[in-house]
């Protein structure tokens, strides 16, 4: 039939997995394969359109051409075959459109799902829902648990105390939005382990025994603590001191408070050396001089680590069965409300489908053994032939499915069915969607056992790059085939799967000559300055090169282009997902117009509606009261759908602008897409238009700015990669983990402690050194895929790294394989520092394109608008004074505008806050990772007595926190975000009053003279605040207070009213 019939590809980035993927397809339709029997499938929709387009592609070109005709057959092995012969699989290909099994994994197993209902203990027909339509059915599953007429019901009661004890009593008043990132972080690994055995069961997790958890009171251990401490134990008068510190602290801690001080000094070396309490001799550093433990002190000390990390553990075990009954009930309603209802996730399907959990995971009745086997027999009495693409982004639930299907075509008697499978664990990148890049090898192993070269499966290496020239894999070989590097850096598990699956790279394209460098930059603006400067010299465009810049965030992604943009005038698009229905100011109008039509409360939307081009449409059309314009708009909605609402008052408007235009066309494509769903909820509808997002077309006309994830599968002629500092790249896990054992079944699940109790606890901390050789694995692939995007040349900018750094980091990382001093790199005319650099400085001087006049550019000039431009400003930037440049950039400065942005994230985070709820948000932003000094400030300024009316709930007082604004003020169109916004409601519902709070974490003394001068510089913003606020509530200026609030010195001083 075909040779080998069996085969596993291991591919190296750019070696041509999709050229022999499309070869082996077509090899089996000239073999005499029907097309519907052949099923091929990939991991993204994007990959599986290329497939389909590669196929086709190929079999037209070869059809119409004798010489690509011969081409094509030497390439598929039948050098017989002519341009007619393609032209018969071109027709066949055709002909079977509606019958292929071309797509995605997810896409493959709904089809099975959609084929078996019955079989698989589905009702019948169901619908595959994702992003908006999945969070609208969450919701709808939140209300019916939290729905109550009065009195919660037993359920009710039950998954309230349930939530309590999964979060251990912390508070929270907005219990909506916590149960939802709740649900986002949890849910998928209740579904992946629904048995409660596996949860938080301590004779489970530590099958030899745990000692801490036998209970000691914080109390008990302080008091066994003070009793050595009078014993007469030997130590320095300051140890004693800072001893007895101790002991104080713990007899006043309880099990969930923050650790104080001296809990987090003596805690990680207690716990160091736990596992010699028991006898004589534990050695432990104590104000900078050793102090050896008697048994006295080590009896002391072992209560001491019962009472704390026993009281952490015990904790975390019941935060964790908290946390499956919460789930399980939530489980129970969503199976009942949306699963039997026919709308299920593409996870849902896939786990449907799988026979070691089935229908069981989701609480359906599964069906027996024998019925299983009569569905897979079913299926593969259809299936001749697979081709699986990007195998290592394949989960083992997903390969579950599969397995039984590619065991018949294995052991085929006839050899006449086939099978191929291609991946590159070295790209392994989707971990966190549970793609496994052990899963290849264990396939080949479980085939072929221990002896490749008599096996069924043949191997075959993929290393000849087609897409990256020499000098480019130079830098790949230096950087990844450094296994001695890669071994001191990262942990054993990372560097003995990457050094098994390294080889050594080789190109094709010699003809491609480029350049590749290391370069440095000390920070972010350093980083950018760099980014444009390279493009300047180089000018891909104009020489007809693609260009991309990679990130590791949609947020780098969009500040980069932006830079390049404003900086340089660079035509460069942020391949991230765009808001297309409220980044612009058409999308906004149209959403404060449904807004105010079906909430007649909601004045800030219809005075939002009257500061637009909007409001003058509806005027002409006899809508222009707010009456009017809800009866006009609701009904025009429910008669037409929301793409006719979008479409006509687009029109009505006639916005200026080739970028507001396309926009226009988006938005209304996107109420399209609503309407399908046949609703008319406006409600909903803004909600689905809030959450919507696109992308821009791509387009070798411009830069294109992207994260590395979406980079993948793709080549540019030119690469930089400027953001690659960070911490270390093998993180400790945390929150809720699920172990595995060598099998990769389930052995248990674990909310986990603090990272000292993990580390110290020999069965968390085996776990732990696991998941982190995953996840530094994961990070190693992560640069991998960035660095061979490049064809030509590839530009990686870091900060230099010090000889001395202790750090694992991508950064060290290039230092040690790279290695070299700082010195000039030249890249055109261009000298810039840097410490690694192969190739030609000008080795784009010869690169050009001819002209092409009938060619439009891919973006364009904004057309020239209809009304005049207004000037745009920001009340931030309305100061008085003067700052020098030197204090402008300068660290200092930098690092403050740092703080400021965490102090405002976390009182942005506040609405009203009692004065017993200070500690239990401490504690939740510590362990959210925020700073010890913004939470100080923060916490100062929620305790202070001058302060407390800003967090103190009063009756009819509403507030707008971090609440963004666009207004037109005196011809000036304003832009910016209040701080803190306290509205206040009269008895008839009305807003009576305001007060803009605006938070400076100026650094200033409290002496009344420099305070009156920081006052004065924000005197002209917060008056301008005062307008906005006045006009956006419908209030007179008089009643609208402002007030700036000095974080540091936990003062409120008003700002008098502008004369």
């Amino acid at each position: 039939m075909i040779s080998p019939r069996l085969v596993m590809i291991h591919a190296s980035a750019g070696t041509g997995k999709t050229f022999r993927l499309t070869n082996r397809f077509i090899a089996l339709l000239a073999a005499g394969a029907a097309p519907e029997r052949i099923v091929a499938l990939t991991f993204t929709r994007k990959a599986a359109g290329e497939f389909f387009d590669g196929i086709l592609g190929k079999l037209a070109q070869a059809a119409a051409s004798e010489e690509r005709a011969a081409a094509l057959a030497r390439d598929v092995g039948r050098p017989e075959l002519r341009a007619a012969d393609f032209l018969r699989l071109l027709r066949a290909m055709v002909d079977a459109l509606h019958r292929l099994r071309l797509g995605t994994l997810d896409s493959f197993f709904a089809k099975i799902a959609q084929a078996f209902p019955f079989e698989l203990g589905l009702a019948g027909d169901f619908e595959v829902i994702e992003g908006h339509a999945a969070a609208r059915e969450r919701e709808r599953v939140l209300r019916q648990l939290f729905a109550s007429g009065g009195a919660l019901d037993d359920a009710q009661r039950d998954f309230l105390e349930a939530f309590k004890l999964a979060t251990f009593g912390t508070e929270e008043k907005q219990l909506a939005r916590r149960m939802d990132k709740f649900l986002d972080e949890k849910y998928e690994r209740f579904l992946e382990v629904p048995a409660p055995v596996h949860w938080g069961v301590a004779g489970v997790i530590w099958k030899t025994g745990q000692p801490w958890l036998d209970e000691v009171a914080p109390a008990v251990a302080s008091a066994a603590l003070r009793r050595w401490l009078g014993g007469g134990a030997e130590m320095t008068d300051e140890q004693r001191a800072r001893w007895t510190r101790f002991a104080t602290e713990l007899g006043e801690w309880s099990v969930g408070a923050p650790w104080g001080d001296e809990m987090a000094y003596f805690l990680p070396k207690l716990l160091a050396v736990a596992g010699a309490l028991d006898g004589i001799g534990a050695v432990l550093t104590i104000e900078r001089k050793k102090q050896t433990l008697d048994v006295a002190g080590g009896a002391a000390l072992r209560e001491v680590v019962r009472a704390v990390a026993g009281g952490e553990l015990r904790k975390q075990l019941a935060m964790t069965r908290g946390l499956h009954a919460v789930l399980a009930r939530y489980d129970a309603v969503y199976s009942a409300l949306v699963r039997r209802a026919g709308k299920l996730t593409f996870g849902d399907v896939t786990r449907l489908l799988r026979p070691d959990a089935g229908a069981r995971a989701l609480s359906f009745g599964a069906a027996d053994e024998e019925g299983r086997l009569m569905l897979d027999y079913r299926l593969d009495a259809g299936i001749d032939h697979w081709l699986l693409d990007e195998f290592q982004d394949t989960s083992r639930g997903q390969w579950s499915v599969l397995q039984n299907l590619i065991d018949e075509v294995v052991q085929d008697p006839e050899e006449r069915r086939t099978f191929f499978c291609v991946g590159d664990v070295k790209q392994s990148i989707y971990g966190w969607r549970e793609g496994d890049p052990t899963l290849m090898g264990d396939i080949r192993r479980h085939y072929n056992g221990g002896d490749d070269a008599t096996a069924p499966i043949a191997t075959e290496p993929l290393d000849a790059s087609w897409r990256s020239g020499p000098e480019v894999i130079a830098m790949v070989n230096a950087v990844f085939g450094a296994s001695e590097v890669i071994a001191e850096l990262f942990p054993e598990e990372t560097s003995r799967r990457w050094t098994r699956a390294w080889r050594e790279h080789r190109t094709e394209r010699g003809d491609r000559a480029g350049q590749a460098a290391w370069l440095f930059a000390e920070d972010d603006a350093e980083r950018h300055a760099t980014t444009l400067r390279l493009i300047r010299e180089i000018d891909p465009l104009a020489r007809g090169l693609t260009c991309a810049v990679l990130t590791r965030s949609n947020r780098q992604a969009a500040e980069i282009a932006d830079y390049l943009r404003r900086e340089g005038g660079v035509p460069a698009v942020a391949e991230s997902d765009l808001q297309v229905a409220t980044d612009n100011p058409l999308g906004a109008a149209l959403l404060a117009l449904v807004q105010a039509a079906t909430h007649p409360g909601d004045t800030l939307a219809w005075e939002h509606v009257r500061m637009t081009p909007l409001h003058a449409a509806l005027t002409a059309e006899g809508a222009g009261d707010r009456e009017a314009a809800t009866a006009r708009v609701l009904a025009q909605i429910a008669a037409d759908g929301f793409e006719r609402f979008a479409e006509h008052w687009s029109a009505r408007v006639a916005p200026a602008g080739d970028f507001t235009r396309e926009r226009a066309r988006q938005f209304a494509g996107a109420a399209a897409l609503f309407d399908v769903q046949g609703r008319r909820d406006p409600d909903e509808f803004v909600r689905f238009m809030q959450e919507y997002t696109a992308r821009e077309p791509e387009s070798a006309e411009v830069v294109r700015v992207m994260t590395i994830h979406k980079s993948k599968g793709l080549g540019f002629d030119v690469v930089i990669i400027p953001e690659l500092e960070g911490t270390k790249l093998a993180a400790s896990p945390r929150g809720l983990v699920v172990a595995r054992d060598d099998a990769h079944e389930p052995e248990w699940v674990l909310e986990l402690p603090k990272s000292e109790l993990v580390e110290a606890d020999p069965v968390l901390s085996r776990h732990a050194e696991r998941a982190a050789g995953a996840t530094c694995y994961e990070a190693l692939s992560l640069l991998y895929v960035a660095m061979t995007r490049a064809k030509r040349a590839m530009y990686a900018i870091t900060a230099p790294v010090a000889a001395k750094s202790r750090s694992h980091n991508y950064p060290k990382l290039l230092a040690e394989t790279l290695g070299g001093d700082a010195g000039a790199v030249r890249v055109g005319g261009a000298e810039l520092s840097g410490a690694w650099v192969v190739g030609a400085a000008d080795w784009f001087s010869g690169i050009g394109r001819e002209a092409d006049e009938a060619s439009a550019p891919a973006i364009t000039a904004l057309a020239a608008p209809a009304v005049p431009r207004r000037v745009a400003r920001r009340p931030s930037g309305e100061r008085a004074g003067e700052r020098s440049a030197a204090r402008l950039f300068a660290r200092d400065e930098r690092e403050a505008v740092t703080f400021g942005a965490e102090v405002h994230a976390l009182l942005a985070g506040v609405v009203w806050c009692a004065s017993d709820e200070i500690e239990a948000r401490a504690a939740a932003w510590q362990a959210g990772g925020a700073s010890d000094a913004a939470i100080s400030e923060v916490v100062g300024c929620l305790r202070a007595p001058a302060l407390r009316e800003l967090w103190t709930r009063t009756a009819g007082a509403e507030v707008w926190r971090e609440r963004s604004f666009e207004v037109v003020l005196d011809g000036a169109w304003v832009s910016g975000v209040f701080d803190r916004v306290v509205v206040v409601r009269g008895p008839d519902g009305r807003v009576a009053a305001a007060t803009v709070f605006d938070f400076k974490t100026d650094r200033i003394s409290g002496e009344a003279a420099e305070v009156e001068r920081a006052v004065a510089r924000h005197v002209v913003q917060l008056n301008l605040y005062r307008r906005v606020v006045a006009r956006l509530a419908g209030l007179p200026e008089s009643v609208v207070g402002a007030e700036v609030v000095f974080t540091a010195l936990a003062r409120r001083i008003s700002v008098p009213a502008a004369s």
